[in-house]
């Protein structure tokens, strides 16, 4: 099973053709997503809807619940991996070690773990010291 990161994912969904003719290739079974990165996705596109709301944004209003209503609307093609009690004893864990790594990078790698899951990322610095990690790095 692949499980597509946050970035990886948001490449796919803007219709990068390097990504998504990658995507592609992977049988659609075989495809997934930990719920961490949906909820990344989801405040991005939250957060947009606030600042059009506020008239800081580099979208209208308009724009901003389009990109949400598609986000919502790419997000159920994708089974999602949960975060479950044995993810959060392995990021407890990796967090008692010390392990560099931000909350949600971590909880997105315990996810992969837990569900034998190989990430499938661009972010390399992040992901390739985590033990027990089996990553798939795309460029």
């Amino acid at each position: 099973m692949k499980a597509f990161d946050t970035d990886i994912l948001t490449q796919i969904m803007r219709g990068n053709p390097v990504f998504t003719e990658r995507a592609a290739e992977v049988p659609v079974a075989e495809q997934s997503l930990p719920v961490v990165a949906a909820k990344e996705i989801l405040r991005g596109r939250l957060n947009a809807i606030r600042q059009a709301e506020a008239g800081k944004g580099k979208l209208t209003i308009e724009q901003a619940y389009e990109y949400f209503q598609l986000a919502l609307l790419d997000l159920r093609e994708l089974p999602l991996l949960s975060y479950n009690a044995h993810a959060e004893t392995q990021y407890e864990t990796w967090r008692a070690r010390k392990l560099r790594g931000s909350t949600h990078d971590l909880r997105i790698a315990a996810i992969c773990i837990v569900h034998s899951a190989t990430l499938v990322t661009r972010n390399c610095r992040d992901f390739e010291h985590i033990p027990g990690l089996v990553v798939e790095f795309w460029e």
